[in-house]
C-alpha cells in the first residue's frame, strides 16, 4: 500500500483508490481543496485527514496567466486560519484550504483557480477568438460564475476565460458560428459581434431587451438578435409547466399579446394549437403556482379567467392597482371568496417577493407551522371579561414585559405605546406597577410573520433601539424650524424655495438634522384620523413631551440577523 510524506500533516498518508462505496454513505472533506473526497485520494486514519490524490501531489510554486509578474507559492494554512478579509483574486470565493499566494502582492488564488486544466503535455490549454483580442485560458467551473457571452451560469459546463479583462465564456459559446441567415431577417447575413458590458447596447429585434454579450447583427438595418433568440428550439416540452408542447412561430414584423403575460411581443412567439395559445418563450416556463408575500395563500397561473372561472367581473390588480386583463394571462387566488387577481408582471417582477409552490393542487399545499397557526406574543391569559358580544382578555403575560398587563378603555392624555412610540387613543394593555403601555393592537401582533419585500420569516423583537432597513427611519423624531429664503425643494409639492421668474424667496419649514422641509402653504392645518370621527386641527407640542429620543418597541427582524 503506497504511503505520501505531505507537508502538511504530521503522520504518513496512506493512498485509498476509493474513499466512497455504496455502503458507506459517509464523505469527508479534502484538507487541500476542501472540496468533498468521493475518489481517490490519501489519509490518515488515525486523524481523519484526507488530500485528493492532485492535491497531495499539487507544485509547491507554480506560474498563472492571473499574475504573470511573480511566481505563485503554496500556502498550507487550514481553513480556520484564513483572515476573513482575504478571498481568491479571481472567483472572489472566501479561501478554504490550502492556497496559491504572492507575499509580495498580497495576491491569492484557491486551489480550484490556481491549477487550471492541462492536456495531455501538460500545457495550459489556450484558444484564440475573432472577437477578443486576448488569449481566452481553460477554467475550472465555480460558484457564481456566469459566461459574457450569452448572460447565463456557467455551472459545471466547459468554459474559458480571459484573466486580463476578467471575463468568462462558455466553450459552447466561443463555438458559435460568426455569420447565419435568419428567417426574421431574410435580406441580408448577420453577422456575430461581441457587446461589452459597460457599453451602451440596442434592444433584441425578437424578445426587445437590452442585453449585453454575443449578439447577431445587421449594421446597414440595425438589425440584432441575442444568441439566446437566434437559437430559439423548434418545439419546447415542460409539463411541469403547461400539459401540451409549444411550437416556435417565427412572423417577422409582426406583434402579438401574450395569452399567458398580457405584454406585447415581437417577432418570435411560441404556440399551443391544442389550446390555442401564443406565448413569449420566457412564459412558458411561468410557474403554475407561487406564494406571494402580499397574500395568505397560493395564487395561481390562469390563462382565460373569465373562461376558468366563469368570472366576467372587473379585476383590479392588487399590486399597481390597474386593470387585470381576464381574457389574457394572470395570477389569481382560487380560495372561496378571496378576490385577489394580479398581473403576471407585477407578480414575478422580483424573485423576493414570492416562491414557487411545488404542487399539482394549490389546496394541497400546507402552510408551514409559524403562518398557519400564528404563535401570540400573549404568552398566558390571567383573567377575561365580556366587552359586549366579546370575550377579551383583561389581564395577561406578555412577552415584551415582566409584570402582567391590564386592559383598559380609558384615554389618558400623554399616554404613548410602548410598542409603536405612537400615541395611545385607543383600547390599550397597561403596567399598574411601571410607566408601560401597549395599544391592544400592538398586544396582539403574531411572533413571526412574512413581510413584503422578503419571503423569509421575520421575527419579532420587543425591546431594542433600531434603525428600519427600508426607510431608514430611526424612529429620533425630527423636528421643523422657520428658515427664511431657503433653496431646497419641498417635499410636499416638490417645488424649489424660489420661485425664478419672479425671483423671490419663499419662507419654509426645514428640519435641522435632514433635507426635509414644508412650505407654510404645504403644511396641512387639519387631518382626519381613523379612531375620531372629529377632523383634527394642528397643535403644536413641546420637545419634552416627546417621550423617546429613539425607538424602544416593537419591530420585526430576519432571525440570526443584526439589522
Amino acid at each position: 500500500m503506497a504511503e505520501l510524506h505531505h507537508m502538511s500533516h504530521e503522520h504518513p498518508l496512506v493512498f485509498n483508490e476509493d474513499t466512497s462505496s455504496p455502503s458507506d454513505a459517509t464523505t469527508y472533506d479534502c484538507a487541500g481543496c476542501a472540496e468533498k473526497v468521493p475518489g481517490s485520494s490519501y489519509s490518515c486514519g488515525e486523524c481523519g485527514f484526507y488530500l485528493h490524490k492532485k492535491c497531495a501531489v499539487a507544485p509547491s510554486e507554480i506560474h498563472h496567466p492571473a499574475h504573470r509578474d511573480h511566481p505563485l507559492l503554496l500556502l498550507l494554512l487550514p481553513p480556520s486560519k484564513h483572515s476573513k478579509d482575504v478571498y481568491c483574486r479571481f472567483c472572489t470565493e472566501e479561501l478554504k484550504g490550502f492556497v496559491y499566494h504572492c507575499s509580495s502582492c498580497e495576491f491569492y488564488l484557491d486551489f480550484n483557480c490556481a491549477l487550471l486544466p492541462r492536456d495531455a503535455a501538460r500545457n495550459i490549454i489556450q484558444t484564440l477568438h475573432v472577437l477578443h483580442q486576448h488569449p481566452l485560458i481553460s477554467i475550472n467551473p465555480f460558484r457564481f460564475n456566469f459566461c459574457n457571452g450569452c448572460l447565463t451560469q456557467i455551472k459545471d459546463d466547459a468554459s474559458y476565460a480571459c484573466f486580463d479583462c476578467g471575463i468568462s465564456f462558455h466553450k459552447k459559446c466561443l463555438e458559435l458560428p460568426t455569420e447565419i441567415h435568419h428567417p426574421c431577417h431574410r435580406k441580408h447575413q448577420l453577422l456575430l459581434v461581441f457587446l461589452d458590458l459597460s457599453l451602451d447596447h440596442p434592444s433584441c429585434n425578437l424578445c426587445l431587451k437590452n442585453k449585453a454579450g454575443f449578439v447577431y447583427r445587421c449594421v446597414p438595418c440595425n438589425f440584432n438578435i441575442h444568441v439566446g433568440c437566434a437559437r430559439s428550439p423548434p418545439v419546447i416540452e415542460d409539463k411541469s409547466h403547461h400539459e401540451h408542447p409549444f411550437t416556435l412561430l417565427l412572423r417577422p414584423n409582426n406583434p402579438f399579446n401574450c395569452d399567458a403575460c398580457d405584454n406585447q411581443g415581437n417577432h418570435v412567439s411560441y404556440t399551443c394549437s391544442t389550446c390555442n395559445i401564443q406565448v413569449h418563450r420566457d412564459c412558458i416556463s411561468l410557474p403554475r403556482h407561487i406564494r406571494l408575500n402580499l397574500h395568505p395563500h397560493p395564487i395561481s397561473h390562469y390563462f382565460f379567467l373569465c373562461i376558468d372561472h366563469h368570472d366576467s367581473r372587473e379585476w383590479d390588480c392588487r399590486i399597481c392597482y390597474k386593470k387585470v386583463n381576464i381574457e389574457h394571462g394572470c395570477y389569481y387566488c382560487p380560495q372561496p371568496g378571496c378576490d385577489f387577481a394580479i398581473h403576471v408582471e407585477c407578480s414575478i417582477q422580483n424573485k423576493s417577493f414570492y416562491g414557487v409552490v411545488e404542487v399539482e393542487n394549490p389546496d394541497e399545499f400546507e402552510e408551514s407551522d409559524w403562518l398557519y397557526e400564528p404563535k401570540s406574543c400573549i404568552t398566558r391569559v390571567i383573567k377575561e371579561i365580556e366587552v359586549g358580544n366579546d370575550v377579551i382578555a383583561e389581564e395577561i403575560v406578555h412577552v415584551s414585559h415582566e409584570h402582567n398587563l391590564i386592559f383598559s378603555n380609558e384615554i389618558e392624555d400623554k399616554k404613548y405605546c410602548n410598542g409603536c412610540v405612537l400615541p395611545v387613543l385607543s383600547s390599550f394593555y397597561y403596567c399598574s406597577h411601571c410607566d408601560f403601555f401597549l395599544h391592544k393592537n400592538c398586544v396582539e401582533l403574531p411572533r413571526m410573520r412574512r413581510v413584503w419585500f422578503d419571503a423569509r420569516p421575520w421575527s419579532l423583537l420587543t425591546d431594542d433601539i433600531f434603525r428600519c432597513c427600508v426607510c431608514g427611519n430611526d424612529y429620533k423624531p425630527h423636528y421643523l424650524f422657520f428658515q427664511s429664503g431657503y433653496e431646497g425643494e419641498c417635499n410636499a409639492c416638490k417645488q424649489s424655495g424660489i420661485i425664478m421668474e419672479r425671483d423671490l424667496n419663499i419662507d419654509l419649514y426645514k428640519c435641522k438634522d435632514c433635507i426635509f422641509s414644508l412650505h407654510m402653504t404645504c403644511i396641512p392645518h387639519t387631518v382626519w384620523h381613523k379612531y375620531d370621527v372629529h377632523c383634527l386641527p394642528l397643535a403644536y407640542q413641546d420637545l419634552d413631551d416627546y417621550p423617546l429620543a429613539m425607538t424602544r418597541g416593537v419591530h420585526y427582524r430576519i432571525p440570526g440577523s443584526s439589522g
